[in-house]
């Protein structure tokens, strides 16, 4: 596996410290991508001048991104994946009359809160994919998806209507609900606030366990006794902020059946990384 951190910087600050690495971005090219192996000694550099930067007041970097790259001997050799939706729109459910129940949500992170109504959202803001989620997490399927998923025996799912403000039922979509156990999320998974920034305070972690942090940085390492096997699951511990209509989500869990069927069915905006069992 090989793995690779991008960085967005301002093009003088990149031209002062880093050179000509990366490229500039937009017509104006005012903002640089940098994009590095994990292991380069620059992303070291970058850390340490994002901390000088944040002690004078503001930060060296605009935002990051990982992306992990398998051979095909990794992926072959998989047991699970974790499934990314990178298809993410608003405005989500609760923006549009869907409902939830927050009277057992836990004080710290609010994670246990239910959703109470049919998920209601605007039609034309759905975006044209087969899988998609809201900024809060609600994750929606086309019916081509849902007859495939069926029609494989796909476990571990099942299907709710999705209604638009009005309440009429949207015919071509429809809510993923996730039936089967939770899996537990185990180290040497790492979830902070930024590749460089740890939550030393743990303002993003659920004191109660709930919350593990506000990002996934490492790959997810689970713990197989608690998993029931079926295709599809989700891990017990969430990530991310409770901020207005912004709710802590799980990951995403999938078998190599499920992975082989998304790949067939040319299922776009998502990436599935290698997860292990620890």
């Amino acid at each position: 596996m090989r793995e690779f951190i991008e960085f967005r910087i301002s093009d003088p600050d990149a031209s002062e410290y880093l050179g000509e690495v990366g490229w500039r971005m937009g017509d104006d090219g005012l903002v640089r991508c940098v994009r590095l192996p994990m292991e380069d000694e620059r992303v070291q550099l970058i850390g340490e001048l994002d901390g000088e930067f944040q002690r004078a007041g503001g930060s060296f970097f605009m935002g990051w991104h990982i992306t992990r790259h398998y051979t095909a001997e990794e992926i072959q050799s998989a047991e699970v994946f974790n499934l990314n939706l990178h298809s993410v729109f608003e405005p989500c459910g609760e923006m549009c009359g869907t409902e939830y129940d927050e009277s057992s949500a836990c004080p710290h992170c609010g994670a246990g809160s239910r959703q109470a109504t049919a998920l209601r959202l605007e039609p034309e803001t759905i975006p044209r994919r087969n899988m998609s989620r809201t900024i809060a997490g609600e994750i929606i399927m086309s019916s081509r998806l849902v007859r495939a998923f069926q029609a494989h025996g796909i476990t571990g799912a099942s299907f709710l209507p999705v209604r638009d403000t009005s309440g009429r039922v949207l015919e071509n979509w429809h809510q993923l609900v996730v039936t089967s156990a939770p899996v537990d999320v185990v180290p040497p998974t790492q979830a902070n606030n930024g590749p460089f920034d740890l939550d030393v305070n743990g303002d993003y972690r659920c004191p109660q366990g709930h919350v593990l942090g506000l990002n996934l940085i490492s790959e997810l390492w689970l713990k197989k006794d608690s998993h029931d096997g079926s295709d599809l699951a989700r891990t017990r511990q969430l990530f991310g902020p409770r901020m207005g209509v912004l709710r802590p989500h799980p990951k995403l869990l999938i078998s190599p059946r499920l992975f082989r069927l998304l790949r067939e069915l040319k299922v776009g905006r998502l990436i599935a990384e290698v997860a292990h069992w620890g």
